[in-house]
């Protein structure tokens, strides 16, 4: 009777640069024989002697199994660029011993998945571990409508940067970190609440193919992108000149209407021929001299990705967040067109129940693979092509773009990284301006400064040595943004010295944000997550 290797236990999981001491056991019935062979991507073989690889074949050879189990270790040197440990494990047939019967598990590109698979139907059976050069986590801030935007309260900001660096795989405990959120001189900033975990974002680049019309959608129902005077009259020709530059003006693939252009048909930009000449997609019968032209972009709510992105990070809820200055608010979901109607039954005592019903015109996914495979490098999916959805429909002009989607909380991080990463513990505290007087005060509530920077109106407080604060440390009511000497006023009169220093209470220039970082599981290339200040912070 044929004696069964039932299992090779090990750890396969992706493991950093550094040396690594890997356990296994070998499972079966008493008297089975295996031998074991490891080779990495350079093609040496493991010595268990030295425990070191060197060229030549070399491995465990015909081990026989007692009490079950056969155990031992494997020592992965250090690396300074990725690697590849491929792993046999051989039946000794001559010793009647073969694999426990194979189950195949495949990826879903269709490719073997060969460490979930179990046995074998043939002698050898095959693992691999994948070593990796360390990643480095980056914690920083973001203030997503200033990047949009290149406005708002915090644009000009800037964000110290804390970095963890950590093994592939790894499971590291609570590592602290501390960055500091940084307003221009004429910018303050209070607190609106303590940061959370789902203030953390998380960021995705996608190259963005093109709008996907849904059946029933009016591409057309957007805002006019600009209009423009025709100079010269068209007839019969699809070349047409205009009073401004066409390029500043218009973008091809953009709807062209005005007098002389039918309402029903849709004539579009073809191309953009020089300076002032744009050919329109057919030819305009009769369109007079000095006739406005308005121009459209068309607006999809569903979107390609280009052959070179991928929609593989993207999830339900990420929003885009495009440096164009594209769009406004739109994020990934689902789109059904439905109507709803109401339909009555008499029950037997004669009362009526009315019933909702809901017929469904469309429905589309937030994200569509489209029954493409994935590329599974690794284990890993690192690309899946296909459509995504949003709430809104958004310009045509995103067509051919790289764009960024973000989301928040350790979902979304899962998500995009691959990896388990917890953030606790965080606070949020403001670092308080400090100025001296420049002139003595006598019950007044005007005081000359040295720098008035980190100060708003009706929300800063000052103490200091003189400050009478009986009641309350006194509310500054005008002298805020802005920067250097300057008058502040405050709601209560004050007696000062010139030279005393005051502090600035409940506001200021600068924000130090502290937390602990937890890796429970990391499994992707160095990258960054950023706390969003906008959700616990307000500037002015």
């Amino acid at each position: 009777m044929a004696k069964v290797i039932k299992d090779f236990r090990v750890n396969l999981n992706n493991i950093g640069a550094g040396t690594n001491l890997i356990p296994f056991s070998v499972v079966g019935d008493n008297g089975s024989v295996f031998s074991l062979e490891i080779k990495n991507a350079a093609g040496n073989y493991y010595n268990f002697s030295t425990r070191t690889f060197t060229a030549g074949q070399k491995g465990l050879r015909n081990k026989k199994i007692t009490r079950q189990v056969y155990e031992g270790s494997i020592t992965l040197p250090s690396v300074s660029s990725n690697d590849q440990y491929d792993i046999y494990v051989f039946a000794d047939a001559s010793s009647n011993t073969k694999h426990v019967d194979y189950n195949e598990v495949r990826f879903a590109d269709g490719t073997i998945d060969i460490n979930s698979c179990k046995g074998s139907s043939s002698i050898l059976m095959k693992k691999v571990i994948y070593q990796y050069l360390d990643s480095n986590i980056g914690i920083s801030a973001i203030s997503p409508s200033s990047t949009q935007h290149s406005t708002g309260n915090f644009h000009g900001s800037s964000y110290t940067v804390s970095t963890i660096t950590a093994n592939r795989g790894a499971n590291i405990g609570k590592t602290k970190f501390t960055i500091t959120a940084t307003l221009p001189a004429t910018k303050a900033m209070k607190i609106l609440r303590q940061p959370l975990d789902t203030d953390i974002a998380a960021f995705a680049s996608v190259a963005i193919g093109d709008g996907v019309a849904i059946k029933g959608e009016d591409i057309w129902s957007g805002d006019a992108r600009s209009t423009d005077t025709v100079n010269g009259a068209v007839s019969e020709t699809t070349l047409v000149t205009m009073d401004a530059a066409v390029a500043s003006k218009m973008k091809v693939g953009d709807r062209v209407t005005g007098t002389g252009i039918p309402t029903g048909s849709v004539v579009t930009v073809f191309q953009i021929i020089s300076t002032y000449v744009f050919r329109a997609s057919e030819a305009l019968e009769s369109v007079d001299d000095g006739v406005t032209l308005t121009f459209t972009p068309a607006q999809y709510r569903s979107w390609s990705v280009h052959p070179t992105g991928s929609i593989h990070e993207l999830g339900i809820g990420m929003s885009i967040l495009d440096s164009n200055n594209l769009i406004g608010a739109a994020s990934v979901a689902p789109y059904e067109d439905s109507t709803s109607y109401i339909t009555e039954t008499v029950n037997p005592d004669g009362t009526i129940k009315e019933t909702t019903n809901k017929t469904i015109h469309v429905s589309i996914p937030a994200i569509d693979t489209l029954g493409l495979k994935p590329t599974i490098v690794n284990g890993i999916v690192t690309k899946q092509l296909g459509n995504f959805t949003l709430n809104t429909p958004i310009s045509n002009d995103l067509a051919g773009q790289d764009s960024v989607f973000y989301a928040y909380g350790p979902s979304a991080i899962k998500k995009i990284h691959n990896s388990d990463i917890r953030i606790s513990n965080l606070k949020v505290s403001l670092v308080k301006p400090t100025t001296t007087t420049r002139e003595a005060t006598s019950a007044n509530n005007t005081v000359e400064i040295n720098d008035r920077e980190g100060i708003i109106n009706n929300v800063s407080r000052v103490s200091g040595i003189g400050i009478d604060s009986s009641v309350e440390n006194p509310l500054i009511t005008s002298g805020g943004g802005a920067d250097g000497i300057g008058d502040i006023t405050m709601d209560a009169v004050q007696t000062l010295e010139n030279g005393i220093t005051l502090t600035i209470e409940n506001t200021g220039r600068v924000a130090t944000i502290t937390g602990e970082v937890e890796i429970l599981n990391l499994d992707d290339t160095s990258f960054n997550l950023y706390l969003d200040v906008e959700r616990f912070l307000s500037a002015v």
